[in-house]
């Protein structure tokens, strides 16, 4: 299971540097990647990234976030059917941005739906699901957990 270190931090996209946005790019791919291949060298089987739901709604301020996840997510279903054919499976869970932003209102509304549960802070269950041998036919997915903020 991998949770890349996004940049946890509200800045406006035209305030950032070079720099800083390089940063918040590079540093979650380049880790995210490595620990994938790392995973995938040693004989894994089942590999899971988890994301906030900014990879797929965006969020004001929140630019240098959104769009490593993203690019993450297009990892996963890259990785999933490049690996396939050695049975295994790599998926993407994506959550509430709380789990990765210091401060999740700020963030904006990422849906016109309200929370129809409590939003879940650790999806391990599904997790666990997704890391057990049932789950061997679902891979390049992305699944959302996160009480129905985003939809």
């Amino acid at each position: 299971v991998l949770r890349p270190l996004l940049d946890r931090q509200a800045r406006s996209f035209d305030s950032l540097t070079d720099e800083q946005f390089d940063a918040a790019w590079e540093r979650p791919m380049r880790a995210t990647i490595t620990a994938m291949q790392e995973a995938y060298r040693s004989g894994v089987k089942r590999i899971v990234v988890v994301v906030p739901t900014l990879a797929m709604s965006g969020g004001a301020n929140f630019a240098h976030v959104a769009a490593p996840a993203e690019a993450l997510r297009i990892l996963v279903k890259s990785a999933a059917r490049q690996w396939g054919a050695d049975g295994v499976t790599v998926n993407a869970v994506a959550v509430a941005p709380d789990a990765f932003v210091d401060d999740p209102t700020a963030t904006g509304p990422t849906s016109i739906a309200e929370p129809a549960l409590e939003v879940p802070g650790d999806p391990s269950d599904l997790v666990e699901f997704l890391c057990s041998d049932a789950s061997g036919q679902m891979t390049g997915q992305t699944l959302t957990v996160d009480g129905g903020v985003w939809m």
